[in-house]
């Protein structure tokens, strides 16, 4: 794997560990998103799960190279977090939000389907 991917996917895994477990534990200012967004605080907590599953996942396939078990799961998580992310700035739009609110989104988003794309290329 280039470097380029590796040192994105371990940018990728501290921001979506984090976020993760800001959902899962439901801080106060998770709460006040996941309300402002519609969902319920199950519904935040899997997103978190998510998150944090596809963290680890891109973190185990680290290394890998090929066709290996490890760059697949790498690769697919990668890629879910190209989908939760756009599904996340989809949202933000349909609650008015600004660009300000869902940068975020769309920045790790472009930054998995980077990786993804650099992993691939490799």
């Amino acid at each position: 794997m280039s470097a380029v991917a590796s040192v994105l996917a371990l940018i990728l895994f501290l921001a979506f560990a984090s976020a993760g477990v800001q959902k899962v534990i439901f801080n106060p200012l998770t709460s006040a998103a996941a309300s402002h967004l519609d969902f319920t605080k199950d519904a935040y907590r899997r997103i978190g799960i998510l998150e944090i599953v596809a963290a680890v996942a891109l973190v185990v396939g680290l290394t890998a190279t090929g066709s290996s078990i490890e760059a697949i799961v790498n690769e697919v998580a990668a890629a879910g977090l190209v989908v939760l992310m756009g599904g996340a700035v989809i949202t933000h739009r349909r609650h008015g939000d600004r660009l300000a609110t869902l940068a975020p989104a769309l920045v790790l988003g472009v930054a998995a389907l980077a990786e993804l794309v650099c992993r691939l290329a490799a």
